[in-house]
């Protein structure tokens, strides 16, 4: 008996073996230029350098059956690097829909890190199908969408227009139009000014210490508001 459950022991460490993938690359851009990210899966932050450069760094690591799988799936759903002008694009999309095998008693797993360094004047179109999104201290329109993810952002300039379909949203110290929405979650908004606007289908949102009219709603947790100067 003990025998069996250390061979299980040890075909379920095998299946969990990974592969991974790291693709570094710089591109010479202008300030005032814009960002695009439009990925399946995969977190993505999005800072500032004090360089007229887009540093992008991209981390991928897939579990499968066997690491030929592995590395069929990284060659046949590559990350396309592409700049047009002053647009910097990151693209990767899986070519084909995978699914649950029973036979090898696991799921197949894909994880990912899209670290981005941009100009401090740059604007920003960031889309996952399965992560978290940041963004921190950019000068610029900010637009930012998952699927399924915490938002964050902090110390922006500019119009920001966040939405997740699952998770939470934290904005610190953020100026200009904001509106963020969420459908399982809640809002935490902490300093900045401008104008807010604020919605989640599933959590309670708090609002402190912000200069300009605030418009929240939530249709599942309580509302906290302290020190708004504006409109409620």
């Amino acid at each position: 008996m003990k025998l069996t459950l250390l061979l299980l022991t040890l075909t379920s460490c095998a299946a969990l073996a990974a592969t991974e993938e790291s693709t570094n690359k710089t591109f010479q851009v202008q300030p005032g230029g814009k960002l695009v990210v439009d990925v399946d899966f995969g977190s993505i932050d999005v800072t500032t350098n004090s360089t007229d450069a887009v540093n992008v760094n991209v981390w991928r690591k897939v579990t499968r059956g066997s690491a030929e799988e592995e590395q069929k799936f990284l060659s046949e759903n590559p990350v396309v690097l592409v700049q047009d002008g002053n647009t910097v694009t990151i693209r990767s999309h899986s070519k084909t829909k995978e699914k649950f095998n029973w036979f090898k008693g696991s799921k197949n797993r894909n994880e990912a890190k899209f670290t981005i360094q941009v100009p401090a004047q740059f604007n920003a179109q960031l889309n996952t199908s399965g992560g978290g999104i940041a963004a921190s201290d950019v000068t610029g329109e900010v637009k930012a969408d998952t699927s399924g993810g915490e938002l964050r952002f902090a110390r922006l300039h500019g119009p920001l227009n966040g939405d997740t379909s699952g998770g939470g949203i934290r904005v610190t110290d953020c100026e200009g139009q904001i509106k963020i929405d969420t459908s399982g979650g809640g809002i935490e908004v902490t300093g900045g000014s401008g104008t807010l606007n604020g919605d989640t289908s599933g959590g309670s949102i708090t609002v402190k210490t912000f200069k300009g009219p605030a418009s929240v709603d939530t249709s599942g947790g309580g509302i906290t508001i302290e020190n708004v100067a504006g409109k409620i």
